[in-house]
């Protein structure tokens, strides 16, 4: 079913002034990012975890049930997003890429773009990656300069993953602002009040408020009473598909370093060399025993629910405001993360637990009853649907081949889904995650003296498949080589057409399935034809 042009016209009209009205009479933005932050929530059935204030804003907003991350680690994923720009355009695919877009691109980001067209744009917490390599927090371009600086916890080092002494930690006796996200909060609600001040001294600006939360990241830590909500450890349940997919290409597993390397986990990998290859970190004496399993899962929860309470506190103080019937909110978590699932306690892969995330986008006075919506969508579609439901002119689709202009986006707008949740703008979304040619994967095949040289993993979620290819690839130059004689370092194929029963469906690589032959072949050709021809078949 295609959408009517003619319900999204009349949509966006009632949202937004007409194109001689002043910017001021435009609907303000809160955009919440939440680090880390896997669809495990009570809006999308989450069996354990405790969500009560996402969820209450889930019941008036458009839940998407399968929204995809363009790369499941943190710098990347918020670089691409930010930008409206896919991996291969920014150049940014690792963690903590030194490669920063603005070298490559010099690419607007949507704050940028909201400031740039009539927003004050205000920014704080964890929304660019931060540090040097991205312009600690593009403080330069993307927010407004007068009397709101970018704020950051002042103990936000002192509790941050550089901190090894606690994988999970419940402070005794905290208050929520005692913690780093508890001074977001804060500081986000004061925010709010002084721009309530600017109204009533006549700033009419829209604004653009960009909130970022650092939990549920590692290490988990949250006052004690987000623990005490939830069950004795024993009760805690245990992932439902803890084994590697059979068949699954050593590639694609990840040998999560980081969770093994705090001061109470040592203890349980101490002399057995578990990060060596993919193999031994995947083998049963590199697990979690199922004791420090369940601790881990319980405090990831209870971060969550940190979290969760904070995000509450910032839309009770829009709605104090008087703000709430003016303000489009959207909140998404930058990729998922594993909790045992297929032996993964991490981020860093193309399966569906690392890939997927939540996305909820409330619409005042479209979304007000609650939606829900199967249609694939991706987080790199944030950028357009913001600028569509807010009336600014929308950027152009990125050019192919060609230095990119300024501003452009290569996602599309989910506005269409606002008026009829089973309608969809795209037939797949595209991820990736690289293999470097250091580190724990120093790949076979690889010629170790070009530095350039790696691999990538590039996913394509279908409606009913997820399908992957390990081709090589050219850092510099971004480039796959599809045809390399060596051939693929690896093929995945994923089967989504029956229900799910655990977190995901993703137990039997079937991609060596004869019977599947046909099927790996239309989805190896739409992976390599890539975004744009599957763009260019929706519109």
């Amino acid at each position: 079913m295609r959408y009517s042009k003619a319900n999204i016209v009349l949509l966006v009209l009632a949202l937004t002034a007409s194109a001689g009205d002043a910017a001021a009479n435009r609907k303000n933005v809160l955009f919440f990012a939440i680090d880390d932050l896997r669809p495990e929530l009570g809006c999308y059935g989450s069996k354990q975890a405790i969500s009560p204030h996402i969820d209450a804003l889930a019941s008036k907003s458009m839940l998407f049930e399968r929204a995809y991350c363009q790369v499941a680690v943190c710098s990347p994923s918020r670089t691409s997003l930010l930008t409206g720009h896919r991996p291969d355009t920014n150049h940014v695919w690792l963690i903590n890429a030194q490669e920063y877009w603005r070298l490559f691109t010099n690419a607007t980001t949507i704050p940028q773009y909201f400031k740039e067209n009539g927003y004050v744009s205000i920014g704080m917490g964890k929304v660019f990656h931060p540090g040097a390599a991205n312009g600690n927090d593009d403080s330069k371009y993307s927010w407004s300069p007068e009397g709101l600086p970018y704020y950051h916890s002042p103990v936000e080092k002192k509790y941050g993953p550089g901190n090894k002494t606690s994988l999970w930690w419940a402070f005794d006796g905290f208050e929520d602002n005692q913690l780093p996200d508890g001074q977001i909060c804060d500081h986000a609600t004061s925010v709010l009040q002084q721009l309530r001040k600017n109204k009533t001294k006549g700033d009419d600006r829209p604004f653009f408020l960009a909130v970022g939360f650092h939990k549920p990241h590692v290490p988990q830590y949250a006052p004690k009473k987000y623990f005490d909500m939830y069950p004795p450890i024993d009760q805690i349940l245990l992932a439902e598909n803890p084994k590697i997919p059979v068949g699954m290409p050593d590639i694609a597993y990840e040998t999560w370093s980081t969770p093994r390397e705090f001061n109470n986990t040592k203890m349980y990998f101490e002399g057995k060399n578990c990060t060596k290859t993919p193999q031994k970190a995947y083998s049963a004496e590199c697990q979690f025993p199922d004791n420090a399993a369940r601790e881990f899962r319980r405090a990831y929860y209870a971060s969550m629910t940190y979290t969760d309470f904070q995000v509450g506190k910032v839309m009770s103080e829009l709605e104090k405001q008087g703000f709430a019937e003016d303000t489009i909110v959207v909140l998404w978590g930058d990729h998922g993360w594993q909790l045992g699932e297929h032996s993964e306690w991490a981020k860093f892969t193309n399966f569906e637990d690392a890939t997927r995330v939540p996305f909820l986008l409330h619409v005042p006075g479209v979304t007000d009853k609650g939606l829900h919506s199967a249609s694939l969508v991706e987080l790199i579609d944030i950028f357009p649907t913001l600028v569509d439901l807010t009336g600014l002119p929308m950027p152009p689709v990125c050019p192919e081949g060609k230095k990119q202009p300024l501003t452009c986006v290569e996602g599309s707008s989910v506005v269409p889904i606002l008026t009829d949740p089973t309608v969809s703008v795209k037939n797949a979304s595209f991820s990736q995650y690289a293999r470097p040619n250091s580190g724990f994967f120093k790949l076979p095949g690889l010629n170790p003296k070009n530095g350039s040289e790696q691999v990538m993993g590039y996913t394509i979620r279908s409606d009913q498949y997820r399908y992957t290819e390990w081709v090589y690839f050219n850092h510099t130059t971004a480039t796959a080589y599809w045809d390399d004689p060596r051939g693929l370092m690896g093929v995945e194929l994923y089967d989504h057409r029956q229900p799910t029963v655990n977190f995901n469906d993703e137990n039997v690589n079937m991609a060596h399935d004869d019977s599947m032959k046909s099927v790996m072949e239309e989805l190896s050709y739409a992976l390599r034809a890539g975004w744009r021809a599957a763009k260019a078949m929706r519109d």
